[in-house]
C-alpha cells in the first residue's frame, strides 16, 4: 500500500472505513440469522407487519441469535428493554403505523417491524366505518374456532400508507378489499398468512421461477363485499387469513404466466403453483401455517389462480 501514491491511499482508507460501517447485504430472501417472537408469532424476516389494537402491549423476545447484540430504535418513543434480548412495546392510543428497528449490532441486520395501531371495531355505526362499507361479521365463530372470531379492530388504510411493506415482498394495499370507495379504506390481516405467502414465494423461486411477488388477486374482503359477490360466510378472505394467488411476470399482463412451459396459461399452471403450496405446508411444524388450497381455472374475465389461507386445520378443493 506504501507504494500507492498518496491520494489513492486516502481513497482506498477511506473506502475501508466505510466497509466497516455499511450495513452487511442481507439473504436474497430477506430472511435474517435472528428471530423475534411476538404475540403468537416467530419472525425471521427482514420486514413484517404487526397488528394490534390501542393501548395493547407486545412483548418483544429475540428466540433465535441470542448470543447477538442489539438495539431498538423506536421515533415515538414507545419502547421499553426490559433485558438484553427483551422489549415491551405499547400501542399508542391513536390508531396509526408506527414502525420499530430491531438491529444486531454484530451483524449489522435490521428488522423493521411496521406495528399498526387498529382502529376499534366498536367504531363502526350500522356496518359502516368512516365511510367505508364493511358490514357485519357472523355471531358465532365457525366450529368454535378462534381464528374465525370477529376482528377487534381494523387497519386503517390511507394514501400513505398504502405502499408501506408488511413483509419483504408484500405491501399492505395488495390486501384492500376490492370493492373501492374513498380512503381512509380498512383491511384485516394476519401475520401467519404473511409469513405462508413469504415462505411460498420463496419455494417458487428455489423451483426456478421468476417472480418478484405473488399477485393477489383477492386478499382482505369486507363481510358487505364478500356477501356481495356469493362468497360464503365463513370465508376466510373476512378475516384477513386468505389470499387467491398467482404469478404474473413474464409478460405482465394481469393473469398468470405459462409456469410448465407448455405454450399456454391455464388450469395445468394452477396446478403446478398448488403443489408448490403443497410443499410448503407440508414441511410447516406450526398449527397457525396449516390452511386450505383451492384450485381455480380460468373464467372469461380472469385467468387460473390458487387460494391460499392460514385457517388452522387442512382444506383442499378444485374449480378447474
Amino acid at each position: 500500500m506504501s507504494s500507492l501514491p498518496r491520494v489513492a491511499r486516502m481513497v482506498l482508507f477511506c473506502a475501508l472505513v466505510l466497509m466497516l460501517f455499511l450495513p452487511v447485504a442481507q439473504a436474497s430472501d430477506d430472511r435474517l440469522g435472528f428471530a423475534v417472537r411476538f404475540q403468537d408469532t416467530i419472525n425471521a424476516w427482514s420486514v413484517l407487519g404487526v397488528y394490534t389494537m390501542p393501548g395493547q402491549r407486545v412483548d418483544l423476545t429475540v428466540v433465535q441469535g441470542k448470543g447477538g447484540r442489539y438495539v431498538v430504535s423506536d421515533p415515538h418513543g414507545n419502547t421499553r428493554e426490559i433485558g438484553r434480548t427483551n422489549w415491551q412495546w405499547r400501542a399508542p392510543r391513536e390508531p396509526g403505523l408506527y414502525p420499530i428497528r430491531i438491529t444486531r449490532l454484530d451483524t449489522q441486520e435490521v428488522m423493521t417491524l411496521n406495528l399498526f395501531v387498529k382502529v376499534p371495531r366498536h367504531k363502526k355505526r350500522n356496518g359502516v366505518l368512516n365511510g367505508y362499507r364493511i358490514g357485519e361479521y357472523p355471531r358465532q365463530p365457525y366450529r368454535g374456532l378462534s381464528t374465525y372470531k370477529p376482528p377487534p379492530g381494523f387497519i386503517e388504510v390511507t394514501p400513505e400508507t398504502e405502499n408501506v411493506h408488511v413483509s419483504p415482498h408484500f405491501t399492505l394495499g395488495q390486501f384492500v378489499s376490492k370493492q373501492g370507495g374513498d380512503y381512509p379504506r380498512y383491511v384485516v390481516l394476519r401475520e401467519p398468512l404473511l409469513l405462508m405467502l413469504e415462505k411460498i414465494l420463496a419455494e417458487v423461486r428455489v423451483e426456478g421461477i421468476e417472480a418478484d411477488t405473488l399477485e393477489i388477486l383477492s386478499g382482505y374482503r369486507t363481510p358487505w363485499y364478500n356477501a356481495s359477490i356469493g362468497n360464503g360466510r365463513n370465508s376466510r378472505h373476512i378475516y384477513g387469513g386468505a389470499a387467491d394467488i398467482y404469478i404474473d411476470q413474464n409478460p405482465r399482463n394481469g393473469q398468470m404466466d405459462d409456469l410448465n412451459g407448455d405454450g399456454r396459461a391455464d388450469v395445468q399452471d394452477a396446478f403446478l403453483l398448488a403443489g408448490i403450496v403443497e410443499r410448503v405446508q407440508s414441511r410447516n411444524t406450526v398449527a397457525d401455517l396449516t390452511g386450505g388450497i383451492g384450485v381455480y381455472g380460468p373464467r372469461p374475465h380472469r385467468g387460473p389462480f390458487v387460494h391460499v389461507d392460514a385457517r388452522g386445520f387442512e382444506a383442499r378443493w378444485e374449480f378447474p
